[in-house]
């Protein structure tokens, strides 16, 4: 049997895998919010790196951008908003920062989480609702900031590749709501396609697996995510990833967090039995593992059910890929 590392990389090639493989185990994944500033110092309250100002309350999963954005006018970028200089930062230092050294590289791919993409970066900055409308009303200006926004990405992930050495980079930038984008998709492929492909392209041309994390309802632009050369989709369980998976064709790994909206909402109101979770944690398992291309994720939200959920993991792993 080969090991869990062996087993992942072959997943993240499009190959199948010799066996059920589970996010956590012969992968590690690191959110450098020390070495880098992307997000504020111990991903708590403060400043990052554009200066943008984040809050954060005890008990909070993540700090976000408070309500004073530092640009009012997406015309006023150029002026307003002043990127990092990556070539001045201390990089020989921040893997150590980071505590790399921690890190078991001879057992695990080391997947590095990289936050604030184009569009999350411009909320930051502009304010939600301000982006929402600057995409329909100044969309030549939009896309003059993402393309400037794209270039500075680029210069980071060659820092990353460089300083870091990861296997995977695990690029994020959320697009939807549990319905719908929060654009079109039209105007996804107008402003944002062409200009992620820059960045994929970038993360390849540095020896780097390219995963998109993206939360919402995303659908209608996931054969477009193939297309330009994404390599695996961390998703939600609200896209229907059995359909998507017949549309890309092995083309794409889909990183997929059990349906712990689901689970959570049944364990609030004392709903949640052990039956009903095992019923579908295993449901959930076998139906979206078929043909592989497939990496089943776990966001705690009780831990009292991690050892089931583990288990019913387990059990499905004993019957699948057994005949592939």
């Amino acid at each position: 049997m080969i090991s869990p590392k062996e087993n992942m990389l072959k997943l993240y090639k499009h190959e199948m895998p010799e066996y059920l493989p589970q996010f956590g185990i012969g992968i590690q994944a690191i959110s450098p919010i020390n070495g880098i500033r992307e997000r504020p110092l111990n991903n708590r309250a403060g400043k990052d790196w554009f200066g943008v100002n984040w809050l954060w309350l005890e008990g909070d999963p993540a700090p976000v951008p408070d309500s004073h954005p530092l640009l009012e006018d997406i015309c006023d970028w150029e002026t307003a908003v002043h990127f990092p200089d990556l070539d001045s930062w201390n990089w020989a230092d921040a893997p150590k920062i980071d505590r790399l050294d921690k890190f078991d590289r001879e057992n695990n791919l080391f997947y590095f989480v990289n936050h604030n993409g184009p569009f999350e970066r411009m909320h930051a900055l502009l304010g939600f609702e301000n982006s929402l409308m600057a995409l329909l009303t100044e969309p030549e200006e939009v896309g003059r900031f993402l393309s400037a926004m794209v270039e500075y990405k680029c210069r980071l992930i060659e820092k990353i590749a460089k300083y870091y050495r990861p296997d995977i980079l695990a690029f994020h930038d959320d697009y939807g709501t549990q319905r719908a984008m929060f654009f079109s998709p039209g105007l996804w492929r107008e402003l944002f396609k062409e200009r992620l492909r820059k960045i994929i392209d970038c993360a390849h041309e540095n020896g780097l697996i390219f995963e998109f994390h993206c939360c919402g309802f995303i659908e209608d632009i996931i054969p477009d995510m193939c297309e330009i050369g994404v390599d695996a989709l961390q998703i939600m369980p609200i896209n229907d990833i059995p359909k998507m998976k017949k549309i890309t064709a092995g083309k794409v790994v889909y990183d997929v967090y059990i349906d712990m909206q689901k689970y959570e909402v049944l364990d609030s109101v004392g709903k949640l039995t052990e039956d009903i979770l095992r019923q579908g944690i295993r449901e959930e398992i076998m139906k979206m593992a078929e043909g592989g291309c497939y990496l089943p994720n776990i966001m705690i939200f009780n831990d009292k059910w991690l050892p089931i959920i583990h288990d019913e993991i387990n059990a499905c792993r004993k019957i699948l890929y057994q005949n592939k």
